[in-house]
């Protein structure tokens, strides 16, 4: 049964609705449907995301005086406007500085907006695309896939070298999302060293300036963030 039926047999079957009218609760029956319709659309969008942790989300943030992380930005973020312009996003951090959580989070406000969005450890992305037959169609699906999102997110970005091929592959893709789509990566280096897990100077450059030169940079600082969940949690 559909979230309308099922409301209006709530609304007929409870005295405290008898005093509204006919109009009022058809219209509280149509906004409990738009609402389930709009919770389905999400949930589709965030099982389609891949992303490991489709909870986290933006309310659940911490500000902590130390972490540099800004309310008012992060709620600028969570409205898409950096999508609907094709901006890029780059987190940087130390380790466990909690870079993959706000980058799932942001997914996640991303999907309730019904942005699709994709979501990889660059590492993993990287064996997919090593394994997947040259020119068969399910490559060609997922690069395809990868081009039209209107957000991919790339967590762990270069922390470990990779191989020339797949450095192509890579330069590609960003290359196909250019000026179309946002491109999230988090990373625990600075952009100037990601040069030294990449051969070629050449493949290193161009991948460099397609994330850059239109990114909005995110530093954040502060406390291990899962010894502090473990602590105050």
């Amino acid at each position: 049964m559909t979230a309308f039926g099922h409301t209006v047999i709530e609304l007929a079957n409870d005295p405290a609705y008898d005093d509204w009218t006919f109009s009022q609760k058809i219209l509280y029956a149509l906004e409990q449907e738009n609402a389930a319709r709009q919770q389905r659309r999400t949930q589709k969008l965030l099982k389609a995301s891949r992303t490991p942790n489709p909870q986290a989300c933006i309310e659940e943030l911490r500000y902590l005086p130390d972490r540099s992380l800004n309310r008012e930005v992060i709620g600028r973020l969570a409205s898409g406007q950096w999508i609907d312009q094709a901006q890029n996003l780059v987190i940087l951090g130390t380790s466990s500085v909690g870079k993959t959580y706000l980058a799932q989070a942001l997914l996640n406000a991303a999907c309730r907006k019904f942005y699709t969005a994709r979501f990889f450890r660059l590492d993993d992305l990287a064996n997919q695309l090593a394994v997947l037959e040259y020119n068969s169609q399910h490559r060609l699906d997922f690069l395809t896939d990868l081009h039209n999102c209107d957000v991919l997110i790339l967590d762990d970005f270069l922390t470990t070298p990779i191989p020339q091929e797949i450095a192509s592959e890579l330069l590609n893709i960003l290359a196909a999302r250019d000026g179309r789509g946002s491109t999230l990566v988090t990373s625990q280096f600075d952009p100037q060293d990601w040069y030294k897990t990449l051969h070629d100077a050449v493949i290193a450059e161009s991948i460099l300036n397609r994330i850059v030169s239109s990114a909005e940079f995110i530093q954040l600082n502060g406390p291990n963030m899962r010894h502090y969940q473990q602590q105050h949690d």
